[in-house]
This record gives C-alpha cells, structure tokens and sequence, in this order.
C-alpha cells in the first residue's frame, strides 16, 4: 500500500507542470485494481492528500474545500478500481476494454473537475448564476482534461491491467483474494 501510495504522489509531481494531463486518477483506479476497492480507495486518498498537500503550483491545504473535493474524488477513484477489478481482469475483448475503460475515465476525471470547480463558488458563497459562469470559464480545462484522460484511460489501461494481473498472479495474489 505505501509503494502504491507513492507512486500516486510520484507521479502527480512528474507531471505537475503539464497542463490537463495528469496520470493521478488512472494510477488511482489501477491502484484500485491491485489492491481492491477498500485499500485502493485508502491508497488514493491518501496519495492525492500527500500531492495536493505539497504541489510545488499550491498546496490545497490553503483551500480546504478543494482538498476534501481533491481527495475524496481520487478515493473514488480508486475504488471503482477495486470494484471494477474483476469484470477488468477478464473482459471480453481488448476493444470492450478499451472503450469501458475510456468511459470509466471519462467520468472518473468529470467528477473530479465538477467537484474540484464547485469547491470555489461553495466555499465564497457564490449565487447559482455565478456557480454557472464559473463552470463555464473553466470548459477548456474540463474539455481538455476529460479528453486527455479518456484517452490515457482507453490507450494505456488495458495493457497496465494486464500487466497489473500477471504480477498478482505471479506473486501468488489471485483474483478474490484481495485483502479486504
């Protein structure tokens, strides 16, 4: 769990300065699929409390709403891995997987930016209208990372869960016997 955890925070750090694209939710969900839905959503929150909580942009202690909303997406995150570990391991094809492994991405990151751009008009006490215009000035962003991780999700996941799986099953962790 603690590799796992900092590999999280790792690879939120290498990728810090790259706009929108950001491996943090996928190495979640993977997270989730190595270790189960209950470590792999401990894992998540904890890697993304540690990266947000030290980002060299701005720590998200300084917003608390942020870093909840941060922190308890990534969790999810996570979780739906472990979840999700099973029907992964064996999917009917690797053009199946691709594409429920984009779809999972897309709305794994979508309720991470709803989330993370609520966090500011919540937290100021902002009107609905201006929750709104907030949301809409953000739609490159979203747009841009939503796609970036559909795209990462749909291209690399299929493979790092097959990789994920020879590992477990090499080091003698199968399937259904996750820690729980």
């Amino acid at each position: 769990m603690s590799l796992w955890t900092g590999l999280i925070v790792t690879v939120g750090m290498v990728f810090t300065l790259v706009p929108n694209i950001e491996l943090i939710i996928l190495s979640a969900f993977l997270g989730g699929i190595a270790l189960g839905p209950k470590h792999g959503f401990i894992v998540a929150f904890v890697g993304e409390s540690i990266f947000s909580a030290l980002n060299p942009i701005g720590s998200g202690l300084g917003f608390p709403i942020l870093y909840i909303f941060q922190i308890v997406s990534v969790g999810l995150s996570g979780l739906i891995g472990g979840v999700l570990s099973k029907f992964l391991s064996r999917p009917p094809s690797y053009i199946v997987s691709t594409f429920i492994l984009g779809v999972v991405g897309f709305f794994l990151t979508l309720i991470y930016d709803v989330l993370t751009a609520l966090s500011f008009p919540i937290s100021s006490g902002m009107t609905e209208g201006t929750i709104w215009a907030t949301l809409s000035t953000g739609l490159v962003f979203f747009i841009l990372h939503l796609v970036s991780n559909t795209v990462l999700f749909g291209l690399f996941g299929p493979s790092l869960i097959q990789l994920l799986n020879r590992q477990l099953e090499m080091h003698g962790l199968l399937r259904g016997q996750h820690a729980s």
